[in-house]
């Protein structure tokens, strides 16, 4: 917009006559930040950072056990040590790795969230 599209703007969205209009838009141009000393521009740094305390070590959440996710795998396994000679399970709740005619695979299991 232009300056007089913004003039005509604010006087039908305020209901405010031309003068008071050009006024603003007068106001809005002129950089009305005063000038900061270094030491109070350290100030406004040190107030504008988050106050949270860093964390010394990285969190370590521990994983429930499941039991359904372990009885599925171990399934997997007792079937295919009857058709195939190298069976690995690689995480006794996610993935069983297994060679098959030469042929290396991988079976992951995951239950997406509701």
């Amino acid at each position: 917009m232009n300056k007089e599209q913004t003039i005509q703007h604010y006087m039908k969205k305020l209901g405010i006559d031309h003068d008071e209009a050009e006024q603003m838009w007068l106001d809005e141009q002129e950089d009305n930040l005063p000038e900061l000393t270094e030491e109070q521009e350290q100030v406004v740094k040190e107030m504008t950072r988050a106050d949270r305390k860093k964390e010394d070590k990285p969190r370590t959440r521990e994983r429930k056990p499941d039991a359904d996710k372990r009885e599925i795998i171990q399934t997997l396994d007792d079937a295919l040590c009857d058709l195939v000679d190298d069976v690995t399970v690689i995480n006794p709740e996610r993935e069983i790795e297994f060679i098959f005619n030469d042929n290396k695979y991988r079976l992951t299991l995951s239950k997406p969230r509701k």
